[in-house]
């Protein structure tokens, strides 16, 4: 059963999350689902602008946790995430994501590969990362710090700082705050505008604008795949995990700070 309702009306791909269970975790599947359905609404002719949102009162509580620490997919999900960020990067028309509620880790990183984002007053954009005892995947650090300055970036990345609907748009990680209940119709009149646009200018302003993101990008996710791999073998990540879900303060008392220098 797909976890997507996808509708299609006057050039505007609506693609939605619709898992209200597993607050729209992003599991393997759903990543999967994502991927081929940004995928067929790029190659679409009939298609100008791709929309994307959650349902109903959530965008995303980001990769599903419980599939990580049940130790199910963690390849599949980690390969499947990757796949969808690059392809989000690489969509040629217009992407536009509308926000309420949460939206939480690798669910922030796909806002940040849209065009334009638009966020209810009560959305929340959480990076709890290093809270989770994991490190940041997918170019997140090289986008943060390109759109917020360095300063910023550090402070919600190293505190696993939550940002408000208002600070997103200060940090311009979003471009307006709307009424939790108009959000997707201002979304939406921004995507109808975008298809009266001349459509081969678009594509090709926007492939402009994203070349220069994408030039740095691509290397610092490397890096960041390589630090998240090696974070993978840390004991604080699978205690990070287990206290999240049990809903308890996680205790990294016998944590140790490697000293780079030393014989590992």
């Amino acid at each position: 059963m797909s976890t997507l309702v996808i509708e299609t009306s006057d050039g505007i791909r609506s693609i939605a999350i619709n898992k209200p269970a597993k607050r729209n975790s992003l599991s393997a599947d759903t990543l999967q689902e994502l991927s081929t359905a940004l995928e067929d609404a790029d190659k679409d002719p009939d298609v100008r602008v791709i929309l994307i949102h959650g349902l109903p009162t959530i965008f995303s509580a980001g990769s599903d946790l419980e599939e990580i620490v049940a130790g199910n997919k963690i390849s599949a999900g980690v390969d499947n995430a990757r796949h969808l960020i690059s392809v989000a990067d690489n969509v040629r028309k217009p992407l536009i994501a509308a926000v309420n509620g949460p939206a939480v880790g690798l669910a922030v990183t796909l806002l940040m590969t849209c065009d334009l984002v638009y966020c209810g007053k009560h959305a929340l954009f959480s990076l709890p990362f290093t809270a989770l005892g994991e490190t940041p995947l997918f170019g997140i650090t090289q986008r943060l710090v390109a759109e917020c300055g360095y300063h910023h970036a550090a402070e919600k990345l190293l505190l696993s700082e939550p940002i408000t609907a208002e600070q997103a748009v200060a940090l311009h990680i979003a471009n307006g705050v709307f009424e939790d209940d108009e959000v997707l119709r201002q979304a939406t009149a921004r995507a109808v505008r975008l298809t009266r646009m001349p459509p081969e200018a678009l594509i090709r302003t926007k492939s402009l604008l994203r070349g220069i993101l994408h030039s740095d990008t691509r290397e610092q996710s490397k890096k960041e795949a390589e630090a998240f791999n090696e974070q993978l073998q840390e004991p604080e990540i699978v205690e990070a995990h287990k206290a999240f879900l049990e809903g308890r303060r996680p205790d990294f008392s016998k944590s140790l700070v490697k000293d780079e220098g030393s014989a590992s």
